[in-house]
């Protein structure tokens, strides 16, 4: 879906360095979530698309580090949808 959004003239460049400065953090934090999960999936000697299957299936148990590797991995899902939402913006 999209939506027209009408903002002043003015207001435009502050509207492109505020989406600038957001992709930034975004791609941050997604390095660094990638970082995250390597360090997991190296400890573990599995993808993280293993790990959730394996996860939701409850063959892992109930180890905190699991938890941990299901948020990291949420978390990274997330930041990646909200930089693709991001980059469909059109200014």
């Amino acid at each position: 879906m999209q939506t027209t959004l009408t903002i002043e003239k003015e207001a435009v460049s502050i509207v492109k360095s505020s989406l600038a400065l957001k992709h930034k953090a975004l791609e941050f934090n997604r390095h660094q979530y990638m970082q995250r999960l390597t360090v997991f999936e190296k400890r573990h000697k599995m993808t993280s698309g293993q790990f959730i299957k394996k996860f939701k299936k409850g063959e892992l148990g109930d180890d905190p580090e699991w938890f941990d590797w299901e948020f990291v991995l949420d978390t990274f899902q997330e930041t990646v949808h909200q930089l693709e939402l991001l980059e469909s913006v059109k200014l």
